[in-house]
């Protein structure tokens, strides 16, 4: 509890008080009582409306800055899977290579044969 909310309740108990002893006491006298809280409320008020703005604008930094982190993370991530994907496509490039140097005819009949089926789908299809 703030010593504006401390000192407001003093008053108001002192203000009871004071309406016990003196029940006559003019209708303007409550009326300044209740535009002076009303005042009071409308400041307290502003006040917490700054302080929420100042924390939504915090919470949306906060918010942007760890976007920002996962983005940079996401893109390291993806970096390293190309790398590793160009490395495996190199080594099956090469291993590719090699089989076809060390079994040169099965690799030729091998396409004759594929060359051989693709022709007979298309002829079948066209006819």
């Amino acid at each position: 509890m703030s010593n504006k909310d401390i000192k407001r309740r003093t008053q108001m108990a002192t203000s009871a008080k004071d309406t016990e002893s003196n029940s006559k006491q003019p209708i303007a006298d409550y009326e300044k009582e209740i535009r002076a809280e009303m005042a009071e409320i409308r400041t307290d008020l502003a006040a917490l409306t700054k302080a929420l703005g100042k924390y939504g604008k915090a919470r949306v930094d906060g918010l942007q800055d760890d976007a920002s982190d996962l983005t940079e993370e996401m893109i390291a991530e993806s970096r390293r899977a190309v790398k590793k994907l160009g490395k495996q496509v190199s080594r099956l490039e090469k291993d590719l290579e090699s089989n076809v140097r060390e079994n040169p005819l099965q690799w030729l009949l091998g396409a004759m044969g594929v060359g051989l089926v693709i022709t007979m789908l298309m002829r079948r299809n066209h006819d």
